[in-house]
């Protein structure tokens, strides 16, 4: 081997590394180029999103901000109360009427249920006598019905 050929081979040998650190620089910028396209794209989006999220934590705040003055406002105006107005509206708001004893409720209950089946016994009766054809108190009130009826009266 001359050094002629092993010049060549080492140079050969250097292009190939070359193109070898070549194909990887490309790669990697290549890389890195679709990295920054995400990156924007992203940046976008975020841009996008930014107005509605604080318009919202905005309205948030302003909700709590209210509900704490409204709380404050109350508080305070239960402190002016004086001790005797606070036993007074917790005497108003307590029912003091004595509750009526078992034995009342119970009777009161088994009067009206005695109401209530003399009423229907009543509608009852006077609707079947109409169906039947008689008068309210039983009387037959058809002509020739009554007739036979009165019949049957005096036969008997």
């Amino acid at each position: 081997m001359s050094t002629h050929e092993t010049i060549e081979h080492r140079t050969e040998m250097l292009e190939r590394r070359a193109k070898v650190v070549r194909s990887r620089l490309l790669r990697a910028v290549d890389a890195l180029d679709a990295r920054r396209h995400q990156v924007e794209r992203i940046g976008e989006q975020a841009k996008k999103v930014a107005a509605p999220a604080v318009l919202g934590a905005v309205a948030v705040a302003a909700l709590f901000g209210a509900s704490a003055f409204a709380f404050s406002v109350a508080i305070k105006s239960r402190r002016r109360l004086t001790i005797a107005q606070r036993v007074a509206a917790v005497v108003r708001e307590m029912d003091l009427s004595p509750r009526p004893s078992f034995f009342r409720v119970a009777a009161e209950k088994v009067a009206l249920a005695m109401l209530t089946y003399g009423a229907t016994e009543l509608a009852r009766r006077a609707t079947k006598n109409v169906v039947d054809g008689r008068l309210l108190d039983g009387r037959l009130a058809v002509g020739r019905a009554l007739a036979s009826h009165h019949e049957e009266i005096s036969t008997t």
